[in-house]
């Protein structure tokens, strides 16, 4: 029974899938695919552990969309998954309080699911 849920905001399908493959083998992760932020948005309710964004969503740029979040719940831990390499977008996601910033790559999936790792270890040791 997954103890922590994870989810993804992804609006290009294949790369959904692939980042939901990447992360269905840990356990105790309950991992959900959104295709647009305002859909990730309306379930914030079920209180996700950790989302992860892509900055380049069809609906809501990915910033504001990180920012809603935090402002949501700020123990929400959020792991940027982006194309977007440009210096100063990364600086401002990491200004935003994201976990980690990764960009897309051959090798993205085996770092997210090292992150993902890491990051439900530091969950599991938080007081509660």
């Amino acid at each position: 029974m997954p103890n922590y849920k994870l989810f993804v905001i992804e609006d290009n399908r294949t790369e959904g899938m692939l980042l939901h493959l990447a992360l269905s083998g840990i356990d105790e992760l309950e991992v959900r695919i959104f295709p647009s932020a305002n859909e990730m948005l309306g379930h914030l309710d079920e209180q996700p552990d950790i989302c992860v964004v892509d900055l380049n969503l069809p609906d809501m740029p990915g910033m504001e969309l990180i920012r809603r979040v935090k402002e949501y719940d700020p123990q929400i831990h959020l792991v940027v998954v982006s194309a977007q390499r440009d210096v100063d977008v990364i600086a401002e996601a990491q200004a935003e309080g994201i976990y980690n910033y990764l960009v897309k790559s051959e090798v993205c999936l085996t770092y997210l699911h090292r992150v993902v790792n890491d990051l439900l270890v530091l969950i599991k040791h938080q007081p509660a």
